[in-house]
């Protein structure tokens, strides 16, 4: 009677589920793996009846979420059935590079070599003393590992992990070549002068084989282990972030990707609390446990296989090692007429590898039009427009012709105005970080070693905000300020009659008031002190800003402060010196922001009935500008006015309607008020609220290219937050088109600040305002391109040195979302809208 192998059997079989699972995960599951749930009346079984409760996250497994949700609401068994792909993919890159640096050196060392033997018998005393595991968990520790993407991170983790456990393979492949190399045949082989090479390919590697194909499946169990390990440890691959910069409030980190290993990194406290949160834990736990289990049985079974006296494996690997002989080929071709066949399998098989290789597998539907966007480009960068600064004259005929350009091609628009005045036009009304512009401006310091310096604004400095009660005071002509310029452990120096300057890294604000954005209407109340042992009002400050060097509009609030750029900066490092500054009469607003709209129905929709929405976003305001037009912050314009055309132009209509949104007064993101557009969108007039109402919509912006010599382009994406759409899905169709273009990438799934100036002004290093307020109600917000591209706004920031490759490169990713990304503009039916929104 056969014996059944049991082992092979089920390992088998729990394979052919993980495999399944990898590649086919909408047949297991319709969830979202980064949806997070709202608070919502749940039902489960308790006792044998079902019963329903109002619940919160982690919510208990129940009708809806099957293994219930973790901490963030996100559904446990979707992210392990969307994980299975990034989990086996990391384990089997462990396997595959532990046996590419296992296998030559375990063989040679087998034949002789002794150099190769000491070295693994080193790495494994080595890791017998220091466990791998502790030795993994400081080197995965560096920050260098935190904001690594995915596909990276599987990559760079198993590099780590495959350099500590190789040693243990390579001592068993070691032990293996050594009785092969000690059996009869192999001295027969030596007698008729085969080579060492010879043997090994002939001789050694066919007997290994076997072996080795057990032992790659038994690596990867153990590298699963090793991952789930390192998990506990709070290490996992892929993007971290600070959870506390989520909808939900926490204070840990944790992976927004779908993936095993970061599921666990909680369970040192969820055991702790296990009665009450038992899902979150142990059903990860059951995954990993399963797939250990599973795939080291498939390689015992496989062991158990290969030894049997019947097998027939290490023949036809010979066979086909022999087959591979470049010298078996050319003997074959000499004598075709008998060998034609194997001759043709073989051309046949190299003609598809190189066609694999080579032909191009990619090909956009549409071309981006970048000539047209550098004609827009151009348009917009007129000197006519001076900047396109918000409220000017500029900027208001910059809207203009953004107007005249979507009418043109039969775009309904609309035309939402931003106020930024407090009912009739007069410096009384102007609203707090309303937008100013000054002309001219000098500040001439003189410092304690006698020397005497002028600087010019636009130049050497710009104006960040000028004080409120100094422009009501001021009659129509300049501003004249005379003090001392001090940091505060100089500030006994200065005399009470002087004015003391503060020379600060930070916006000094009420200290009553010192949390959230310091650019708000409660932190106009009170006075501003600077110094703690003595204190002392002050109306002008110098915020020194490491590196910041772009030009700004001014902007209305309790202070007037003044941004150093290069030398005046370093010379204000120096903590003290006597101060004089000018500068004209601000212009206030001649108009207020436009927020302009360019609406393309879907195919069936219309205007009143939008159904689902894709938003395009991207700003066209910049500064007021003296001399030479900056380009770049009228690119994101240019970008999406080609984009508009090309879509409108499209042979087919597309399945979901499209609206095209300029922000105004949204350049400038080192401010967070209700005045920027997208802010003021979504949170002043709750018009993402009405997207929400009237079908639910996706946000992408499209930003600036830089001006840098790079091709790498930046995407930023934030998790679903407003229905259950596959936002995941839909990104990684997105990451995939973007492959096949073969468009090197960097996908971030996290808020990144600027070190340097976030305590004081907020300033995001990696993501635009509108990409913030935009996703709180949206299925998704998406981000590409830079937000703030070094040296915009400042004199490098030339039509020359714009970076076209990346221009054209945003503009063609997002031409091939709307017209290739199936999953985008899939034609299902709307899942059930939740209307719990984030004001």
């Amino acid at each position: 009677m056969k014996r059944v192998n049991f082992p092979l059997l089920i390992g088998s079989v729990i394979l052919m589920v993980l495999l399944a699972l990898s590649y086919f995960p909408e047949f297991f599951t319709d969830r979202d793996p980064i949806h997070e749930e709202p608070p919502r009346y749940i039902e489960y079984e308790k006792d044998g009846e079902i019963v329903e409760e109002l619940s919160v996250n982690p919510m208990r497994p129940n009708t809806i979420n099957l293994m219930g949700t973790d901490d963030a609401g996100r559904d446990i068994f979707a992210r392990l059935v969307y994980g299975t792909r990034n989990t086996m993919r990391l384990g089997f890159f462990i396997a595959l590079f532990r046996m590419i640096i296992a296998l030559p050196i375990g063989i040679f060392a087998g034949m002789g070599r002794k150099t190769l033997s000491r070295i693994i018998g080193f790495f494994n005393t080595f890791f017998s003393a220091v466990p791998m595991l502790i030795f993994s968990y400081i080197v995965l520790n560096f920050n260098y590992f935190y904001r690594m993407q995915m596909e990276k991170s599987i990559v760079a983790f198993a590099i780590v992990l495959a350099l500590v456990g190789w040693s243990k393979l390579a001592g068993i492949i070691e032990d293996v070549t050594k009785r092969i190399m000690a059996e009869d045949f192999i001295e027969g082989e030596l007698a008729i002068g085969k080579t060492k090479t010879q043997i090994i390919f002939q001789n050694v590697l066919p007997h290994l084989i076997p072996h080795g194909v057990s032992q790659f499946f038994k690596e990867m169990a153990m590298g699963l282990f090793l991952v789930a390990q390192l998990a506990v440890l709070y290490v996992f691959v892929g993007t971290t972030r600070e959870v506390g910069a989520m909808a939900f409030r926490a204070n840990y980190r944790m992976g927004l990707e779908p993936e095993w290993g970061g599921m666990l990194s909680r369970i040192t406290n969820d055991v702790m609390r296990f009665e009450e949160v038992w899902w979150v834990s142990l059903f990860p736990v059951l995954f990993f446990a399963v797939a250990i289990m599973g795939i080291n049985l498939l390689g015992e079974g496989l062991r158990l296989e290969f030894q049997k006296r019947t097998s027939r494996v290490i023949s036809t690997i010979r066979k086909g090692i022999s087959s591979l002989s470049p010298k078996l080929l050319y003997l074959q071709i000499r004598d075709i007429r008998k060998y034609y066949k194997p001759v043709l399998l073989k051309a046949g098989v190299f003609a598809f590898i190189l066609l694999y290789l080579f032909m191009p597998r990619y090909q956009s539907i549409v071309d981006y039009d970048i000539d047209g966007a550098l004609n827009h480009l151009d348009a917009l960068s007129d000197v006519k427009y001076k900047g396109r600064a918000s409220g000017t004259e500029g900027g208001y005929q910059a809207g203009e012709y953004i107007l005249s350009e979507l009418n043109s091609l039969g775009y309904q628009t609309e035309v939402t105005e931003i106020p930024f005045y407090d009912g009739e036009p007069s410096p009384e009304s102007l609203k707090v970080m309303a937008p100013l512009t000054v002309q001219q401006g000098t500040i001439t310091l003189s410092f304690e070693n006698g020397t005497r310096k002028t600087y010019r604004l636009h130049e050497d400095f710009t104006l960040f905000t000028i004080a409120r009660e100094e422009l009501l005071g001021a009659a129509e002509g300049e501003f004249y300020y005379a003090g001392t310029a001090t940091t505060e452990d100089n500030l006994g120096k200065v005399t009470s009659e002087k004015s003391v300057f503060p020379i600060t890294e930070h916006y000094i604000r009420e200290l009553l008031s010192s949390t959230g954005s310091p650019f708000s209407v409660e932190k106009m109340r009170g006075k501003n002190t600077f110094g703690e042992a003595e204190k002392r009002e002050f109306m002008v400050q110098f915020m020194l800003l490491d590196e910041y060097s772009s030009v700004s509009n001014a902007y209305l609030h309790k202070t007037t402060t003044i941004i150093p750029f290069d030398e005046m900066r370093e010379d204000l490092y120096e903590g003290f010196a006597e101060a004089e500054i000018t500068f004209s009469y601000p212009e206030l607003p001649r108009h207020n922001g436009r927020i302009i709209q360019g609406f393309l129905p879907g195919s069936g929709f219309s205007k009143e009935k939008p159904g689902e929405t894709i938003v395009i976003g991207g700003s066209y305001d910049g500064v007021y500008e003296t001399g030479d037009i900056s380009p770049q912050s009228a690119a994101p314009a240019s970008a999406l006015l080609t984009l508009a055309k090309q879509t409108a132009e499209l042979e087919n209509p597309l399945s979901k309607s499209v609206s095209f949104v300029f922000w105004d007064n949204q350049y400038e993101i080192k401010k967070n008020t209700n005045e920027e557009g997208s802010e003021y969108f979504h949170r002043e007039l709750l018009k993402t609220i009405d997207l929400v109402v009237s079908g639910g919509y996706y946000y992408y912006e499209l930003n600036y290219p830089g001006m840098e010599d790079t091709d790498t382009l930046n995407i930023v994406s934030f998790p679903a937050q407003g229905g259950r759409k596959p936002s995941y899905k839909i990104g990684r169709r997105m990451e995939d088109l973007m492959t096949d273009m073969k468009i090197p990438y960097r996908r971030f799934q996290s808020i990144f600040y600027d070190t340097s100036t976030s305590s004081s002004l907020g300033v995001y290093d990696m993501v635009t305002r509108s990409v913030l307020d935009m996703r709180l109600n949206g299925f998704f917000s998406v981000g590409i391109g830079l937000s703030q591209p070094k040296g915009m706004g400042t004199v490098m920031d030339q039509r020359e040195k714009l970076n076209v490759l990346l221009l054209n490169r945003i503009g063609q990713v997002m031409l091939d979302n709307l017209t290739m990304n199936e999953e985008l503009m899939e034609n299902g039916e709307s899942s059930e809208l939740k209307l719990e929104v984030a004001k």
